[in-house]
């Protein structure tokens, strides 16, 4: 699964937007601009050290939004979900090296 469909998944799936639910949105909104700089800098051939950066700053918002759902209201299917994109973006950044 690409991490960027699952997150799109999520977005599509929460009910009407509670005060919880338009901070996630926020969240996947600038998820969604990370990975497009993430592909943006490796589809570029950028210097190794702009990849590593686009690479951390997705993780660190990844981690952001996992800690968002699992401290808050979110249900089990968008923790699950977010902890899958999580893992999903974990896996991309091991990869670029």
């Amino acid at each position: 699964m690409h991490l960027d469909a699952l997150i799109q998944d999520v977005r599509t799936s929460l009910p009407p937007p509670k005060p919880w639910q338009r901070q996630l949105l926020q969240q996947f909104d600038d998820l969604e601009r990370l990975i497009q700089v993430l592909r943006m800098t490796l589809a570029m051939k950028r210097p190794i050290g702009e990849v590593h950066e686009a690479k951390d700053q997705l993780r660190r918002a990844l981690r952001v939004a996992l800690q968002h759902v699992t401290t808050g209201r979110a249900d089990i299917g968008t923790k699950l979900a977010v902890g899958l994109a999580c893992d999903l973006g974990d896996r991309i950044g091991n990869v670029i090296v």
